[in-house]
């Protein structure tokens, strides 16, 4: 086979084994293209990946934190001095959410209810309560069709 490639390229003139050398130099161009462009996209795509992996580690080991965390005394002690409606009532207040129903049932229970929200908002805040202290016996949470969300939610404070 060498010998047929040897006879045929001997009988080329100069100007063809020149047209013969720079078409196979662009043909190696474009096969070394067509096979490293998707191999440096692929590295470039696991960084990409490896770099949202390492934040979202971040994020969850920050929430498992602040989860493992214990309310604290001052904030259980405030709690019970006032009632448990006047208190959700006024700490919704604080960052725009507005209870449409608020029924304290005793001294450490209470149902809400809260038409619109947004759904960002309302998981914080419920999240906070959580944290002060507060255990959701149960939550109803429903899509509006405007994008925010409704919710209905039995609250007591801990420690019953």
């Amino acid at each position: 086979m060498m010998d047929g490639v040897k006879s045929w390229w001997s009988g080329l003139s100069m100007r063809e084994r020149w047209l013969v050398g720079v078409a196979g130099a662009l043909a190696l161009a474009v096969l070394g293209w067509g096979l490293g462009r998707p191999a440096v996209a692929a590295f470039f795509d696991l960084e990409t990946q490896h770099r949202a992996a390492v934040e979202r580690e971040g994020r969850v080991a920050a929430k498992v934190q602040l989860l493992s965390q214990r309310p604290a005394k001052s904030v259980a002690a405030a709690i019970d001095a006032v009632a448990i409606d006047q208190y959700l009532a006024q700490s919704a207040g604080e960052i725009g959410l507005t209870l449409d129903r608020n029924e304290p049932r005793g001294d450490r229970q209470a149902t809400i209810a809260i038409a619109t929200a947004k759904a960002p908002v309302l998981t914080d805040w419920l999240a906070g309560l959580e944290t002060q202290g507060f255990v959701v016996d149960q939550l109803t949470i429903t899509p509006a069709a405007d994008g925010t969300v409704g919710m209905t939610a039995e609250l007591r404070k801990g420690g019953q």
